[in-house]
């Protein structure tokens, strides 16, 4: 499909290390970066131009604090005027999208970060963690302590705790976490297994192996904008694309390379997945696709064709959300986006075949 489209890309620079979560705002004029940096842990690029509007740093904002964490995760609300992240360590931090000023942060002793989000509402904030040797994994729920901003609206840090909704532990580690179709259930992995949460139960109500060897896991899933199929990427170099309701895979991508990220088309039926071996695998072995975004039909399954993009492992990729574009981010800390051309519109795939 790449050879026969036309595109228009723009690289960015700004991270020194391994980017681990790109995140588009719901009006796609943003775009959110995290990254393993010290100095540029998150930040901010203006869709439209590339430019990088800032950066969110603790350095000044907390007393004695001169570097960052490394970031594995963040989301932005629907507002686009609050961003979370979640570190490597033990902290959960909330920020100002518009100012960079931390308003708060919530944390959990001897666990590390492994996804943050913010519910439907913007209401509440979910926050999972990876358990160490003598704690389990988590995922908490917690209310956020102030009336969410609306976009140009002041805000000032946090004040007041937040305050716990639900609290949920499990023994397994949970390698990524997402709130469902509804503020009702969150979804999350663990090995090679997908799980649904009941949030006010405070109980998994479905669990279903998708990946069968127990040797490989689930490193990251993404929802189609309908919070109807949900799509897992594995270490066993496939994805997985899930119905919801009973978590049953309806097609399969498979890749040559460990898949650490993958995107659905908001309207085409396109699934892009990225990837590739570990740093030291890459220096032993080399290879060529390793570096590339693989795209693939949706519904047949089928891969439709690759872009070799990055001098690193992928990952992490997002499509825009028009479906006119996707951005992907690498081990060596570039991010690019790209724009499809008019020819994107008669490429195989780009008609959705299921509509509601």
């Amino acid at each position: 499909m790449t050879a026969a489209v036309d595109l228009d890309g723009v690289a960015l620079h700004g991270h020194m290390k391994g980017v681990t979560m790109l995140k588009f705002n719901r009006d796609g004029d943003l775009l959110f970066s995290s990254a393993k940096d010290t100095n540029c842990s998150a930040c901010c690029w203006q869709v439209k131009t590339g430019n990088l509007l800032g950066s969110y740093t603790t350095v000044g904002q907390v007393e004695g604090r001169t570097y960052d964490a490394a970031m594995v995760a963040l989301d932005v609300n629907r507002e686009s005027t609050l961003l979370a992240t979640a570190s490597a360590g033990e902290e959960v931090l909330l920020w100002s999208v518009e100012t960079g000023a931390l308003l708060g942060s919530v944390s959990r002793s001897l666990s590390s970060g492994a996804s943050v989000g913010f519910s439907h509402d913007d209401t509440l904030m979910m926050v999972a963690t990876k358990g160490r040797s003598s704690t389990n994994s988590a995922i908490q729920v917690y209310n956020l302590p102030f009336t969410v901003p609306k976009a140009g609206e002041d805000i000032a840090p946090v004040k007041t705790p937040f305050t716990t909704f639900s609290s949920y532990e499990t023994p397994d580690t949970i390698t990524w976490a997402t709130w469902g179709p509804t503020n009702e259930t969150i979804y999350y992995s663990e090995g090679g297994y997908m799980n649904i949460l009941d949030v006010e139960a405070n109980k998994v109500i479905r669990s279903r192996q998708i990946h069968e060897d127990e040797n490989e896991v689930i490193n990251r899933f993404s929802w189609d904008p309908n919070y109807l199929t949900l799509a897992t990427a594995s270490t066993d170099k496939t994805s997985h694309l899930i119905d919801f309701r009973d978590l049953s895979t309806i097609q399969v991508y498979r890749s040559d390379v460990p898949v650490n990220d993958v995107s659905i088309s908001p309207n085409a039926d396109h699934v892009i997945l990225g990837g590739g071996m570990d740093a030291a695998s890459v220096t032993t072995q080399g290879g060529q696709s390793i570096f590339e975004v693989k795209f693939y039909h949706k519904v047949h399954g089928h891969q439709l064709g690759q872009l070799r993009c990055h001098f690193g492992t992928i990952n992490a990729l997002s499509f825009h959300p028009d479906g006119r574009g996707f951005a992907s981010a690498s081990y060596d800390g570039l991010i690019k986006m790209y724009r499809f051309g008019e020819s994107y519109e008669t490429a195989p795939g780009a008609q959705s075949l299921w509509t509601l």
